[in-house]
């Protein structure tokens, strides 16, 4: 439960990490994502990986400028285009459900335009999560 946890990168995110290990008990075929996130960075960089053994970053959000939220499921991905931001904390979620393929995402409780991705896909079930981290 990271309810109320926060991790602080005192370092450029790409050497410094927090891993969560997991084991599902059958393939994943759902998914929501909900984090808030603080940073200064302008250039691209990674806010959660779920990374499955036999593919790493198989479900990776990614924010490759200010203005794009990324959300990729075994290696296809959708783009969420979203208003800058103004330095404040950022609250988003990211969904996925493999029986419709559809793809959600929500920015500071606003959800946007759902769309298509990877419909009948199922990850892997032993895993490592990456907060912070892509």
């Amino acid at each position: 439960d990271l309810y109320r946890k926060v991790f602080v990168f005192r370092k450029d995110p790409s050497d410094a990490y927090v891993v969560l290990r997991a084991k599902l008990e059958r393939p994943l075929q759902n998914f929501t994502v909900c984090l808030r996130s603080y940073t200064d960075l302008t250039r691209p960089h990674g806010l959660f990986s779920y990374a499955a053994k036999a593919q790493d970053n198989e479900i990776p959000l990614f924010k490759p400028k200010p203005s794009e939220y990324r959300f990729y499921v075994g290696g296809r991905s959708v783009t969420f285009r979203v208003p800058e931001g103004r330095g404040d904390w950022e609250h988003v979620c990211a969904s996925w459900e493999s029986a419709t393929g559809i793809a959600g995402f929500w920015l500071n409780g606003k959800p946007w335009p759902r769309k298509g991705l990877q419909r009948g896909y199922t990850g892997g079930a032993e895993v490592a999560i990456l907060p912070g981290q892509e």
